[in-house]
């Protein structure tokens, strides 16, 4: 009787311990302003699981892979690199480029602009836009390949970036 005594206290202490480490731990994710990075008007998005999202392309008969990247280039600008590659030269490359702002809820769309090269296996390019300061950024980056008829595309999100105040 009195192992099951111990085990019960046992038991009841480590979901006690569970139950307080939560409550505490729980407020450090509450939205206020003490949450905001200096210089920022929300709060920070979420980090999101690692992605690669060109390891399923093994299927593609010419879109090889490609990648993006984020950065501030001004006081209020941001700039977005972004790589598409064929595994041959194609009829057309490029990239379809969206950039985001987070609201502090979720990510929205503020622009976007297409480009592409012809008789190339490659695009490299690069856009840069004013945005306002304050908010996080990120771009959302569409990498296609147009080769005789046939269409073959991949999606990328960058990693964000704050533009403060």
């Amino acid at each position: 009787m009195s192992k099951v005594r111990n085990h019960t206290r046992i038991v009841s202490s480590v979901a006690l311990s569970v139950l307080l480490s939560l409550s505490l731990t729980g407020g450090a994710f509450a939205d206020s302003a003490s949450d905001l990075a200096p210089g920022a008007l929300t709060s920070p998005p979420p980090v999101e699981a690692e992605f690669v999202p060109f390891a399923a392309l093994n299927a593609n008969l010419y879109l090889s892979h490609g990648s993006s990247t984020i950065r501030q280039a001004g006081s209020n600008q941001v700039q977005v690199t972004a790589r598409t590659y064929a595994y041959q030269t194609v009829n057309s490359v490029g990239v379809n480029y969206n950039l985001q702002r987070w609201t502090g809820t979720e990510w929205i769309n503020i622009a976007s602009f297409s480009d592409s090269v012809s008789s190339r296996s490659s695009y490299d390019g690069l856009r840069t836009w004013s945005v306002s300061p304050g908010y996080y950024y990120r771009a959302h980056t569409v990498h296609w390949v147009n080769h005789g008829g046939t269409y073959e595309s991949a999606t990328y999100y960058t990693n964000s970036v704050l533009i403060p105040l």
